[in-house]
């Protein structure tokens, strides 16, 4: 595996709550308390906007990388 076998991808959690945003399955956003079904958002200023629509509070958005190759 090499680096072009990931891809960048971004979650926001809110830092009261402990929870992470999250599509609700209707084209709006809620909270989930699992990092596993965290939204993903592509890029940093995607996520930090939802962060500010969403929480508008205390919130921190977290870098991580995943196989685009899923087997």
């Amino acid at each position: 595996m090499n680096s072009k076998d990931f891809k960048e991808c971004f979650v926001v959690q809110d830092l009261e709550t402990f929870e992470f945003l999250c599509s609700d399955g209707l084209g709006g956003i809620e909270q989930m308390p699992y990092l596993s079904m965290a939204g993903k958002y592509d890029n940093y200023d995607s996520a930090f906007e939802a962060g500010v629509d969403e929480i508008g509070g205390v919130f921190s958005v977290f870098k991580f990388y995943e196989s685009v190759n899923k087997e």
